[in-house]
């Protein structure tokens, strides 16, 4: 009786998974963008350094030919046996201008198992598992009966588009509401949580921050948030003692996030040293704050207003200003770039000054500085749209001229390259599910739905859940740029709090029978 069980719930599992990446079937294989070619060079150098053998992602400069033509399949296959000074050469080139950090080696062997395995299938069946695994938790986390309750929820999740588009994205975007909601989990979950339970729950966040740097900072101001608040929190009545676990029922929660971020930064410290003992210098950061401030207007009124007298390494650019951001960080036309065609001098100061920069613009211009800031985030919070899965003329532009042949045929096969998916729809579908469940969840939350409660776990969860999704919003909008895929990969979260409120009522109603 047991196997059968055992054997029913496999099924499960296997049927949720292969409908957790249903986009990737209807498209013809995983969705791909710009910088999945970033995350895989990384990895694969390294597995090159280590054991000498190479994918043909390392020789994806000699895939499309000179002058923007396109070479045979059987070009590409002959490119491959002369490739090996070539790759010195690139390595090379890459160290005159320095290492950027931000597309994370440890995302990349995610990837590069989809590579070995071929076709990337591996890699999001394998994220499909992971937001199940997370489904999982929050469901033991909740005390609630995990079968059938992960296969409703799982199945909920299907049908909100955001959720299984990601599952199938050759990005790290995912793992930014897996990071939330672990968060939520345990900033309000209060009971001794069981050991396996929390190793699982640390290896989720420590994946998710080593994996991309917007998931350390969402975690990190969530960790602050629940530190101010505990700070604040009033001792229990009945309590005699200050210890810390009267006073913080949520610290072994807590101890886990820290735990976690401790992890990821012992693994980013580990690529930095990789990266400059590979080129021989000290690995950048894209000055994205900078960016942003330039573009929003405050840092380019500051830098016309005070330089040459500042000293700061951008007054050599502020006459070419005001810039985008995107032309500020990869832009090449003269008069309208910055960081792409510095030197790696350049490179390192404008990096190492933008913190520096921010506060003296925020000292020049406080109020315009708070104004642009909160436009930005609230102008992300809205826009979740699912236009990054319809690929625009320059995703293709960059992916034609920079991705293997033999990879970029399939790329091209695609209904998200053809624009055959039907995103718009898809888009509206998910902002009537997100405002739908939101409506919902406050009508709950507020006593006006009377058949429907939340318990105070979910409460809590509920509320960390929007604070997580606020603030990826403004790290992102603000701090960043905005795109509607990065609120996008998150704001499932919405619907699965509405999914475990209605699973709640249900549990109820079957324990009152």
């Amino acid at each position: 009786m047991r196997t059968r069980q055992y054997l029913i719930r496999a099924l499960v599992l296997a049927s949720l998974t292969i409908a957790l990446i249903w986009p990737a079937l209807v498209n013809g294989g995983p969705f791909f963008f710009p910088d999945t070619r970033t995350y895989i060079r990384g990895a694969d150098t390294a597995v090159a350094k280590l054991t000498h053998r190479h994918t043909v992602w390392t020789a994806a400069e000699e895939g499309p030919a000179a002058g923007g033509a396109r070479q045979t399949v059987q070009d590409s296959e002959q490119a491959l046996h002369n490739i090996g000074e070539a790759r010195t050469r690139s390595l090379t080139e890459i160290g005159k201008k320095g290492i950027l950090l931000g597309r994370s080696p440890y995302y990349g062997m995610l990837l590069y198992g989809g590579v070995i395995t071929g076709g990337f299938w591996l890699t999001i069946l394998i994220q499909a598992w992971v937001m199940l695994l997370a489904v999982y938790l929050t469901l033991r986390a909740l005390r609630r009966p995990v079968w059938p309750s992960l296969a409703y929820v799982g199945l909920g999740l299907c049908l909100v588009p955001a959720a299984p588009l990601f599952v199938s994205y050759l990005m790290p975007d995912l793992f930014a509401g897996v990071a939330i909601l672990a968060c939520g989990v345990l900033l309000s979950i209060r009971e001794r949580w069981a050991r396996r339970d929390a190793v699982l729950w640390y290896l989720l966040l420590s994946a998710a921050m080593l994996f991309h740097d917007s998931c350390a900072l969402i975690v990190v101001s969530l960790f602050g948030f629940g530190l101010v608040l505990n700070l604040l929190r009033r001792p229990h009545p009945v309590a005699q003692t200050n210890a810390l676990c009267v006073r913080w029922p949520n610290w072994r929660g807590l101890s886990i996030i820290l735990l976690a971020g401790m992890t990821a930064w012992a693994g980013q410290t580990l690529v930095e040293f990789g990266a400059q003992r590979a080129t021989g210098k000290a690995p950048l950061r894209l000055p994205f704050l900078s960016a942003r401030l330039v573009a929003d207007g405050p840092g380019t009124n500051y830098l016309r207003a005070n330089c040459p007298q500042s000293h700061f390494a951008l007054c050599d650019y502020a006459a070419e200003m005001p810039l985008l951001d995107a032309e500020f960080l990869f832009g090449t036309q003269p008069g309208r770039s910055v960081f792409e065609v510095a030197s790696y001098d350049q490179r390192r100061a404008i990096s190492q000054e933008q913190f520096r920069f921010f506060l003296a613009v925020l000292r020049y211009d406080p109020a315009g500085v708070l104004r642009t800031s909160v436009r930005d985030a609230g102008e992300q919070l809205l826009d979740f749209r699912l236009n990054t899965f319809r690929y625009d003329p320059g995703m293709k532009d960059v992916m034609d001229r920079t991705f293997p042949v033999s990879v970029l045929a399939r790329v091209q096969a695609s209904a998200s390259y053809r624009g055959t998916l039907p995103i718009r729809t898809l888009s509206v579908i998910l902002y009537g599910l997100v405002f739908g469940s939101l409506g919902y969840l406050l009508a709950v939350l507020s006593g006006r739905w009377r058949k429907r409660t939340m318990s105070a776990d979910l409460k809590r969860m509920f509320g960390w859940v929007c604070v997580g999704i606020v603030v990826n919003a403004g790290v992102c909008g603000a701090l960043s740029a905005i795109d509607s895929r990065y609120q996008a990969r998150v704001i499932w979260l919405i619907p699965m709090m509405a999914m475990l409120v209605e699973l709640q009522a249900w549990t109820r109603g079957r324990r009152s029978e």
